[in-house]
C-alpha cells in the first residue's frame, strides 16, 4: 500500500469553495434572497475561471489533459469499467467538465439579467433589451441543468462511496490516495503524483486574488 498525492491543495480548496458557492446560489434562489444569490454567483464564476486556468497550468492530476478522455478511452470504460486508480474516470471527467460549463453559463448569464424588480445584473446596462431578455431566458432555463448536474454528482459520489467502496471524499480532503499492490500493478497504470509545494500553492493564491480583483474592478465597479 502506497500513498500518492492526488489532489493539490488549491484544487481541493477550489472543490469545497465551489460546492459552497453553488449550494449557496441554489438555496438563496429558493429563498428569493437576490443579493446573496448574486454574491454566490459571482464567487462561483471567479472560481470557475480559476479552475479553467488551473486545468491548463496546474499540477498533473488537476490538468484537463490528464483526465479528459478520448473517444476510445470512453468506449473502453463503458465496455469493461477498467480504469486507472488515480484521478477521474472517463465519465467522472466528463461530468466535471459539464459542471464547469453549466455553472459558467449560469453565472455569466446572471451578469446580464434584469428582472426589473429586485435585481439588475452589473453588465445588463451594456446590452440591448432583447439581449437582456435572452439572458434572462438562458439563466432561467439553465438553472435546471445546474440542479441536474449537482444531483448527478451527489448520486455518483454515493454510488462510488457505498456501492463500489471507492473513497472519493477522503482524497479531496487530505489530498492523498492509497493505492494497493493490485491497483499499482494494473496494466497501463502510471503512478504520477501532483506537485503540491509552497510555490504551487502561492501561485494559485496570487492567481485567485488577481482574478477576484479584476472581476471587482471590471465587472462590479
Amino acid at each position: 500500500m502506497i500513498k500518492v498525492r492526488l489532489w493539490d491543495l488549491p484544487t481541493r480548496l477550489f472543490h469545497w469553495l465551489f460546492a459552497l458557492a453553488v449550494l449557496g446560489a441554489i438555496i438563496t434562489n429558493l429563498l428569493e434572497e437576490t443579493v446573496w444569490h448574486s454574491y454566490c454567483g459571482y464567487t462561483a464564476l471567479v472560481l470557475v475561471i480559476f479552475r479553467i486556468i488551473w486545468g491548463l497550468i496546474g499540477p498533473h492530476h488537476a490538468r484537463f489533459s490528464s483526465f479528459i478522455p478520448s473517444v476510445s478511452e470512453l468506449k473502453n470504460f463503458i465496455k469493461d469499467q477498467k480504469v486507472s486508480p488515480l484521478g477521474h474516470n472517463p465519465l467522472g471527467a466528463l461530468s466535471v467538465v459539464a459542471m464547469l460549463l453549466i455553472v459558467l453559463v449560469q453565472a455569466t448569464s446572471g451578469l446580464f439579467t434584469d428582472d426589473e424588480i429586485n435585481f439588475q445584473g452589473p453588465l445588463s446596462k451594456f446590452i440591448s433589451e432583447d439581449l437582456v431578455k435572452l439572458m434572462n431566458q438562458i439563466h432561467e432555463m439553465n438553472h435546471f441543468l445546474v440542479y441536474g448536474i449537482v444531483g448527478l454528482h451527489l448520486v455518483a459520489i454515493f454510488y462510488y462511496q457505498k456501492i463500489k467502496k471507492n473513497n472519493l471524499i477522503s482524497p479531496m480532503i487530505y489530498g492523498d490516495k492509497e493505492i494497493d499492490d493490485v491497483e499499482k500493478n494494473m496494466p497501463g497504470v502510471q503512478i504520477l503524483e501532483s506537485k503540491d509545494d509552497t510555490k504551487i500553492r502561492l501561485l494559485a493564491l496570487v492567481m485567485l486574488v488577481v482574478l477576484a480583483v479584476l472581476f471587482k474592478y471590471f465587472v462590479l465597479a
